[in-house]
């Protein structure tokens, strides 16, 4: 069942059974799944809960108001889910899918305990001014953000692989030798300290022969000094 929820999700199920038990309760609800969800990822809690004060012991207590207290009970004895809670872990799984996640992590946990709308968890919850859109567009918008930085680093992996094979085959094939080739981009990479507009004015130059295209980097270095500048300038002027 639990095969898809991260390390951390599977901690909050155990630390749940203990407040479960704690509680006294035949069965895990859905307010022992968020005892174990606070205890177990604190980042979450501050990432989404508005107060400071919102830690496990708060909450416990608030939860301690609503529900029944009885005598606790051995952490030995394995406490089935309740129907709630089994809705809450479904839920949980549906968003992990809506949001295009292979795993089911805390963050889920969390918007499958708001959508369980009559549990105490939720009540206590929104009491706290978590909404459940409010998150869902937090954890889409990540979402985006890592696939865009996955894309990216795909991109450049694949940038990477044809330029090697490209490079070895003409290499092979006499075009330039390894030694011409480390030097251009040794050029290159020192042109990178410069801003784009520094490197394609300097590259234009070169292209019209007015300077060594070798020598880029060095003169780029030297055309900060403003006698050097002005020299370049009155020089340029005289062809």
């Amino acid at each position: 069942m639990f095969e898809r929820y991260t390390e951390k999700a599977r901690r909050v199920i155990f630390f749940s059974r203990y407040e479960a038990s704690q509680f006294g309760a035949s069965q895990i609800e859905a307010e022992h799944i968020l005892l174990g969800l606070i205890r177990e990822d604190k980042n979450l809690t501050a990432r989404f809960f508005r107060g400071a004060h919102d830690d496990v012991e708060s909450v416990r207590k608030e939860i301690e108001g609503r529900t029944v207290i009885r005598d606790r009970i051995s952490t030995k004895i394995d406490l089935p889910l309740s129907t709630e809670a089994k809705r809450v872990l479904s839920f949980a799984a549906e968003e992990s899918e809506k949001l295009g996640n292979r795993h089911i992590g805390t963050e889920h946990l969390l918007l499958g305990l708001l959508r369980e709308k009559k549990s105490i968890a939720a009540e206590v919850l929104y009491g706290r001014g978590l909404r459940l859109s409010d998150i869902r567009q937090d954890l889409t918008r990540q979402v985006h953000i890592e696939q865009s930085a996955a894309d990216q680093q795909s991109a450049a992996d694949r940038d990477d692989q044809w330029t090697r094979e490209l490079s070895e085959a003409c290499i092979d094939a006499g075009l330039f030798t390894q030694e011409e080739l480390v030097t251009e981009f040794m050029s290159v990479t020192a042109l990178r300290q410069f801003g784009a507009d520094t490197e394609a004015l300097l590259r234009m130059l070169a292209a019209k022969s007015l300077v060594d295209p070798q020598q880029l980097p060095n003169l780029a270095f030297d055309l900060r000094d403003e006698k050097k500048l002005a020299e370049f300038i009155e020089k340029l002027r005289q062809e």
